[in-house]
């Protein structure tokens, strides 16, 4: 007896009254008990069954479990997985069978549509692998997954317009593939505006991963092409995202590249520098402003021994100095607070700086250093030292840059001491750091 029938005969007895009183009325009863418990048995034993094999990934045993349970399409899913990728062993062709069970037992899941598809790729059978990606999104038709999955498939197709449609599509909900598409997506053009343009949704964060992308992988052009179109989106960000191209470019002494994204980054995000009062080369020479470390602002470099701090009760003018304190602990070679300003080859140069001192030990004090950044030999100015305690002091001097000089360093210099006591402790506080072209200056002819 079918265990539905006996199931509605249960349910009959219950809204009836049957007589039980005779042993003929009684058999007909237990019997229909019987078989129903007996049906519930063998049921709740083939699933229980089917669970002990399923839950094996050794391929034999969820076959059984499959055939028990044709119904359940995580086990076809599995042993189309494990057909797919067993390489000594496994038939692409029975893959293919065992997707293809998964989706009739469970047509909404985009997972094996999806796997279906890369089994059909696979097979070389590409117009049956669209339409399985198809079939993916319509089953998830706002999966991230399955848009990228399927823009990739489009790639390796040869369909440049409908996969970035569907990168962009999967990178709306799901930015951290970004790095992967730009990756995948610039191997297919050289035009590398319309990619991004196609792929990326109209936001700058995108555009900040492609360009820390593109420098990482050394492509410095790929990375001034990203920040142009960043630029064109016209949209507010951080200063210190435009730092990283800036400090590749002066790296690579690409100065003139460097100058121009430092001048429309400071445009772009409207960062705080210094009022234009004189014709200080200079940026945020009073250290009124916070510091980027990098670029052409100030640069901290940590070392052990000294200690930088901004100071609003001891300034020379403005509202803050630079402070740096040194423990004694350290014979330093300091020369941990530098600048790079860009210059003109062949011209003369005023450089002044302000410093205060107090308790400076040894015989060599802290004065500032002055040279050509990509040629340390060339021009290598320093002013006097400070030693002791003293007021504020003008520090300064000329110089005539050279023929091939575009950048110059500079930098709070201390020079390691030679001397028994020579571990350097002591404060120093810096204020109004300029460095303006000569009065009159004009390019000097080389000797």
């Amino acid at each position: 007896m079918p265990l539905r029938r006996a199931l509605e005969l249960v349910q009959i007895s219950f809204r009836m009254k049957i007589p039980l009183q005779t042993a003929r009325a009684r058999w007909p009863f237990f019997l229909a008990i019987f078989l129903i418990s007996g049906g519930f048995s063998f049921v709740a034993g083939k699933i229980w069954l089917a669970a002990h094999w399923g839950g094996s990934w050794d391929q034999s045993q969820l076959q059984r479990a499959a055939s028990l349970e044709p119904s359940n399409a995580d086990y076809w899913y599995r042993l189309g997985f494990l057909e797919r990728w067993n390489f000594e062993r496994g038939d692409p062709r029975r893959a293919v069978v065992f997707y293809r069970r998964a989706t009739e037992a469970n047509s909404y899941s985009d997972k094996s549509w999806m796997d279906l598809a890369d089994a059909f790729e696979a097979l070389g059978e590409s117009d049956r692998a669209g339409e399985a990606f198809a079939r993916a999104q319509s089953a998830h038709p706002i999966s991230p997954e399955v848009a990228w999955r399927y823009g990739n498939f489009l790639l390796r197709r040869g369909d440049s317009p409908a996969a970035f449609a569907e990168i962009r599509r999967a990178l709306a909900t799901d930015p951290s593939l970004t790095v992967q598409a730009v990756a995948e997506c610039s191997k297919t053009s050289g035009d590398l505006p319309r990619i991004l343009t196609a792929i990326f949704p109209g936001r700058s964060d995108y555009y900040f991963m492609a360009l820390g992308y593109f420098l990482s992988q050394h492509q410095t052009e790929a990375a001034l092409v990203t920040w142009d179109q960043l630029l064109g989106l016209r949209q507010t960000f951080e200063m210190a995202n435009a730092v990283p191209l800036i400090d590749r470019l002066i790296n690579q002494e690409r100065v003139e590249d460097a100058v121009r994204v430092w001048q429309q980054a400071l445009r772009a995000t409207s960062w705080p520098h210094d009022s234009a009062v004189g014709s200080s080369l200079v940026f945020n020479g009073g250290f009124e402003h916070p510091l980027l470390n990098g670029a052409f602002d100030w640069r901290e470099d940590p070392v052990s021994g000294a200690d930088f701090s901004f100071d609003s009760n001891v300034v020379h003018s403005g509202a803050r100095s630079l402070q740096v304190s040194f423990d004694g602990n350290a014979n330093l070679d300091f020369q941990n607070l530098r600048q790079f300003s860009p210059v003109e080859p062949s011209h003369r140069y005023h450089f002044a700086a302000f410093l205060r001192t107090e308790g400076i030990s040894t015989d060599s004090g802290i004065r500032f250093a002055i040279y050509d950044a990509f040629h340390p030999e060339v021009v290598p100015m320093l002013t006097s030292d400070l030693v002791g305690t003293h007021s504020w002091s003008l520090v300064e001097t000329d110089l005539l840059t050279g023929p091939d000089t575009h950048l110059l360093a500079i930098s709070l210099r201390r020079l390691p001491s030679w001397k028994f006591d020579r571990n350097l402790r002591g404060t120093v506080w810096v204020d109004d750091v300029s460095l303006e072209p000569a009065s009159g200056s004009a390019r000097v002819a080389p000797r």
